[in-house]
């Protein structure tokens, strides 16, 4: 059964498409996202028709409606370290991050991209970490 998605949780001004003959009408979050607007909606933001038509099989607004598994936090992963091997991650992920961001992906304010925990990873393996990390929730959403 079809999930359906719940309109308040869609990003402001996500584009969505009304091409319903596309071959990937039936999983594209775009499409699904369209058909699932209430009737409130009164502007809608959306990938034009026209130059949908230009584009052949392979098209670069597809967003897959299979939700992907978000990290959220990092703080039992850090606490886990002895403090000079934290405090040199600290640094390689602030360099990553950016200080603001940083911050907020730590504490699980700003979810962390399947890819985004990767680099995570990868700057704990660099510092010298070799037990297997887990970050302190993780959620399934979608790919927007």
């Amino acid at each position: 059964m079809e999930e359906k998605i719940d309109f308040e949780k869609v990003p402001y001004q996500y584009a969505m498409c009304l091409n319903r003959e596309c071959s990937k009408a039936n999983t594209c979050l775009r499409q699904l996202t369209a058909q699932s607007a209430p009737e409130k909606i009164e502007y809608w933001v959306i990938v034009s028709p026209k130059h949908l038509a230009a584009q052949q099989e392979n098209c670069p607004y597809y967003r897959s409606n299979a939700k992907v598994r978000y990290a959220k936090g990092f703080i039992r992963m850090l606490e886990d370290l002895p403090y000079k091997q934290m405090q040199t991650v600290i640094l390689h992920l602030m360099s990553y991050f950016g200080r603001r961001t940083y911050y907020r992906s730590r504490k699980g304010e700003r979810l962390l991209s399947p890819a985004e925990q990767q680099h995570v990873l990868n700057i704990l393996k660099n510092c010298g970490v070799s037990t297997p990390q887990q970050f302190d929730a993780y959620v399934e959403d979608y790919d927007w």
